[in-house]
Formats: structure tokens, C-alpha cells, sequence
């Protein structure tokens, strides 16, 4: 079993690298780990040009004061961007292989389904990993660059809250892959359990119970999140994600392709 995981991990990561994808993430991760801080760097300049135009309709612009809460700022803003494109990139990983009937060779020699799915999840998990913590990572270095370290520690604690987020969403990313015929069906799928999610968080009490509650790191920043909700939303989102990931391997022993 650990040589058709490796075998098929090394097979998965070198199409990844031919195909671009990798490329693409690390791109997406980069440019938007320097935007976050560029944006907050800028908006001084920015409220300065338009400081004139605003005047001429009777409205005053104070000074901006810009510190590294600002860059964080956008950083949690632009997190769940940097989420939908990973989805879209790397969304039909495991469904394009129905569709191409490409494990068939492989599993009429030996290999495991659910190494199939052990390999799958792990590259999308270590692709996401390396794609958010690097993005952090350049955000991070550039506020400590440019404004002091205060708080910087609560701002890594709270960047973990989105991680597990994506982390909950690539396990039922792959949940729906198992009865989806696309795709298409795929994110169609994920995209009305998140809305979901969003809908039920907004009724009393039910919000911190939810996965969707690790997208707002920001308030965990501010103080105004409790330190609480976001544990009962990590616990939840782990034990559904566990419960998710047996469900894809029980889905793909039993699936005919």
C-alpha cells in the first residue's frame, strides 16, 4: 500500500507541475500576499487624490492613519477569493477521473480505491497549505516591514481559523465528487451547502456552531469574536470533515467506474 501511495503521489504532483496548476497557485498566492499590504500602503495616497473631488460635493476626508490592521484586513478579505480560485482550479481533481476513466488501468493492476483517495486528499490539502501559509507568509513580512509587531501573534492565530475553513471545504469538495457526474455538479454542490451554512449562522445562537464561523478571523482580531465560537466551529468542522473523509472512501469502494 505505501509504494501504490507514493507510485501514485508522485504521478499526481508531476501532472500538477506539467499541467501549470502548481504554477498558477503559487501565483495567485504571491499576488495576493503583496496586494494585501500594497492596498493598505496606498490608501493614504489614494484618499489624497480623491481628497478634491470629494470636497466638490461637500464632503470632507479626515487622514487616514494605516497600520499593519489594515493589511490584515485585506488579508482576511481577500482569503475567501484565494479559497473560490483554489476550488475552481482544483475542484474536478477527483470527478475528472470518472469522467476520463483514468484509474481504471490503474486499479485493474493493484491499486487501492482508497489510496486513490488518500492521495487525492493530500495533495489538495498539502496545495492549499502551501498556497494560504505562503500568502500569510508575504502579508506577515511585509507588515512587520512596514508598520510595527503589535498583535502580529493574535493576527497568526486568527489566519489558522480560514486554514481549517479550506481545509473543511477540500473534504466536501471531495464529499460531492463521490455522486457527481461533473465538475460542475461538484461545485454546484459545495456552493449551496456553504450558502447553507451562511444562511442557517445567521439564526441566534447557531452561527459559532457552524464551519462557516472560521471565515470571520477578522472579528477574532478586533475582540470582538470570542475565543469560544471559533473552537465549537474548528471541533465541528473536524469531526464533520473526519466523518466526511470515510464517507469518500465507503463512497469510492463502491462507486462503478
Amino acid at each position: 500500500m505505501k509504494s501504490g501511495f507514493l507510485a501514485f503521489f508522485k504521478k499526481e504532483w508531476m501532472q500538477l507541475w506539467r499541467s501549470g496548476k502548481l504554477m498558477v497557485l503559487l501565483m495567485i498566492s504571491v499576488l495576493f500576499g503583496v496586494m494585501n499590504p500594497a492596498i493598505a500602503r496606498l490608501t493614504p495616497w489614494l484618499m489624497e487624490q480623491m481628497a478634491e473631488e470629494l470636497e466638490e460635493t461637500g464632503l470632507l476626508v479626515s487622514a487616514v492613519t494605516v497600520d499593519a490592521s489594515m493589511s490584515f484586513a485585506q488579508f482576511f478579505k481577500n482569503i475567501p477569493v484565494v479559497l473560490i480560485l483554489f476550488i475552481f482550479i482544483f475542484g474536478g481533481s477527483l470527478v475528472g477521473e470518472w469522467e476520463k476513466g483514468t484509474l481504471i488501468p490503474l486499479l485493474t493492476r493493484g491499486l487501492s480505491r482508497s489510496v486513490v483517495v488518500a492521495v487525492k486528499t493530500t495533495i489538495m490539502v498539502l496545495l492549499w497549505t502551501i498556497g494560504y501559509w505562503l500568502c500569510f507568509g508575504i502579508t506577515l513580512g511585509y507588515s512587520l516591514y512596514f508598520w510595527s509587531g503589535e498583535k502580529m501573534a493574535r493576527y497568526a492565530l486568527a489566519a489558522v481559523f480560514p486554514y481549517l475553513f479550506g481545509l473543511w471545504v477540500i473534504i466536501m469538495l471531495l464529499v460531492f465528487s463521490v455522486p457527481a457526474k461533473s465538475a460542475t455538479g461538484v461545485l454546484m454542490g459545495l456552493a449551496v451547502l456553504v450558502v447553507v451554512c451562511y444562511l442557517a449562522g445567521m439564526l441566534p445562537g447557531v452561527g459559532w456552531w457552524l464551519p462557516t464561523y472560521l471565515m470571520s478571523a477578522q472579528t477574532f482580531v478586533s475582540e470582538y469574536g470570542e475565543a469560544e465560537g471559533f473552537a465549537r466551529a474548528a471541533v465541528v468542522s473536524g469531526i464533520s470533515g473526519a466523518a466526511g473523509y470515510l464517507g469518500v472512501v465507503f463512497g469510492v469502494e463502491r462507486k462503478m467506474i
